[in-house]
């Protein structure tokens, strides 16, 4: 997945997301746990995400759809 990485921290950027306002954009674990973002970043430390992964694996929440477009050079 491509996350911006600074700091121990994952920038999550849905402006940039190429599911957004698409049915997965519905069903991705930073729609469900912060709600309607309104097409702001959110940012969590690594320890956080760790944590999300936990509970996405135990079926708890949606996984993260997030995905940026390829850039061709």
């Amino acid at each position: 997945m491509n996350f911006k990485e600074r700091e121990n921290k994952l920038l999550i950027d849905c402006e940039k997301c190429t599911k957004q306002e698409s049915q997965h954009c519905g069903d991705c674990v930073v729609t469900f746990l912060c709600g309607d973002t309104d097409s702001t970043a959110v940012v969590i430390n690594l320890d956080e995400y760790r944590s999300i992964k936990q509970i996405v694996a135990a079926g708890l929440v949606p996984p993260l759809r997030y995905s940026e477009p390829i850039r061709v050079f």
